[in-house]
């Protein structure tokens, strides 16, 4: 019985003396290695500090790529010498057996920026300029492009333009993670003489009412004092261009609801930064805002693409009640009689439930000759005039249409007691959006277009024959269009 016991005692003395000895042998452990990727750039360090049990007679061993870097250290710091990715083994040896863990570093590249030497370019002209960028494969790149102090762009291209000649050090500032880089090249601009005002007129489009004139060129109150051009429609675009080139103020009438005209520069009008770059002399009043229209002549086609074509946003921008309303206006009739004169044109929108009507302007033969002897167009539908007054004879002249539509957006807004009268609008071209009214960035403007877009409320009551009288056609509201100036110019 004794001997038994003695047996197992001794049996279990033996096992507890092979489980110590196991215990003190086995492989040491590895702890604090994280699995995320260490990013680095050139010239960083980091201090590599894996935790480990058993720290008896270990040996240790660092390997980067598979190549001994390192022994009998447990820290190593690895130093980003140069971009990619790495793998850093930290290696133990005990005498329970061998243990290794790994760290994955990626080192990014350095960002590089090349500019390639610039061409001397004329003011007023855009030059695209696309500079050399590597580095990281990254989405979070940022750019900005700036001279001195002033950021002229946050786009890695520059669409470059200044009016003013010069010498200007442009640097670009690129960053990436925790990376920035900058380059700079000079760009020198020469001088050159343009005209401030946008004296071209591309398009004419004037909406007819009541007592409108059509054919001036200049303050609608002087038609009788020689500012009426009764001309082909070719013609009349070619007589506007030659006098407002010489005087930025003279004026076009555009008429009422959806008249319009197109203007062209001589010259890209630069977007200065924190500056308005345009000044537009119109008659209209703190409730009858134009719409103002730019245009950029990217591909250099000289003539404005529908798609080129930007709205400046102003207090008015969004609270349209018909973003697409459309008049269609109609030439009828001219009656005559001894003493008077009697034009007649139709009108009707594209609602569905159309509104419209019929415009009658009345008056005297005596009253409506110039001082140069010919019969004044006021009152005409646009492109009639009185060819022979003997015979009393109207006619359409060529390029002019009989029935015509204007189309836009339509601000619906009782005007009463804002009075219009001639005033400076100034435009900042940072302020053009686009169809969804999201803001582009455009270097320059080539093109302008004015439009009357504000609608009066109708309003009843009868004229003189008792037909109803349609205040919304009424000359009151006319929108007059005259100088649009580049301000950044100083010369004519």
């Amino acid at each position: 019985m004794r001997n038994n016991l003695f047996l197992k005692l001794l049996i279990v003395v033996v096992f507890l003396i092979g489980a110590c000895k196991k215990d003190s042998y086995e492989a040491p452990a590895i702890s604090g290695m994280t699995g995320d990727t260490i990013v680095l750039n050139i010239g960083e360090k980091t201090i590599l500090a894996p935790n480990i049990t058993s720290v008896g007679d270990n040996s240790y061993t660092w390997m980067v790529n598979g190549k001994e870097v390192s022994s009998g250290q447990v820290n190593y710091t690895f130093v980003a010498a140069e971009p990619g990715n790495f793998e850093v083994t930290f290696k133990v040896n005990g005498k329970g057996g061998t243990n290794a863990q790994s760290f994955k570093i990626y080192v990014e590249k350095p960002i590089a920026i090349t500019i390639d030497e610039l061409p001397v370019v004329t003011m007023c002209d855009v030059i695209e300029i696309t500079p050399s960028v590597t580095g990281p494969d990254r989405t979070d790149y940022e750019y900005e492009w700036a001279v001195g102090d002033s950021v002229i762009s946050k786009k890695r291209n520059l669409s470059f333009i200044s009016p003013e000649a010069g010498t200007y050090a442009l640097t670009l500032r690129a960053t990436a993670g925790k990376q920035t880089a900058t380059s700079t090249r000079n760009i020198t601009v020469k001088a050159a003489q343009y005209v401030r005002n946008a004296f071209t007129v591309l398009e004419y489009a004037p909406a007819p009412a009541k007592g409108h004139n059509w054919s001036i060129i200049g303050s609608a109150e002087f038609w009788k004092y020689g500012a009426e051009f009764p001309l082909t429609y070719t013609d009349f675009l070619a007589k506007a261009t030659a006098i407002r080139k010489e005087n930025a103020n003279e004026a076009l009438v555009l008429g009422s609801w959806g008249g319009s005209a197109t203007f062209q520069f001589d010259h890209t009008v630069a977007n200065v930064p924190g500056k308005t770059d345009l000044e537009v002399t119109a008659t209209y009043s703190k409730l009858d805002l134009p719409a103002v229209y730019v245009a950029y002549d990217r591909n250099k086609n000289g003539k404005p693409d529908a798609d080129e074509w930007y709205e400046i946003k102003n207090d008015d921008y969004g609270v349209e009640d018909m973003p697409e309303y459309e008049i269609t206006f109609t030439y009828k009739k001219t009656d005559t009689d001894n003493r008077r004169i009697y034009s007649y044109f139709d009108w009707k929108d594209n609602q569905n439930k159309s509104a419209g009507g019929e415009v009658v302007h009345t008056k005297t033969f005596s009253s409506s000759m110039t001082t140069d002897g010919t019969f004044s167009t006021k009152g005409f539908f646009p492109g009639y005039n009185m060819i022979d007054i003997g015979e009393k004879k109207v006619a359409l002249m060529d390029g002019w249409k009989s029935s015509f539509s204007r189309k836009g957006k339509r601000i619906t807004r009782n005007l009463t007691g804002a009075a219009p009268f001639a005033q400076p609008l100034n435009i900042d071209i940072d302020m053009a959006v686009n169809s969804k009214g999201e803001r582009v960035q455009l270097p320059g403007i080539n093109f302008v277009k004015v439009q009357k877009v504000v609608y009066p409320m109708q309003q009843d009551g009868t004229n003189a024959e008792g037909g109803p009288i349609d205040f919304n056609m009424d000359e009151g509201r006319m929108l007059h269009v005259a100088a649009i100036l580049d301000k950044h110019l100083k010369n004519k």
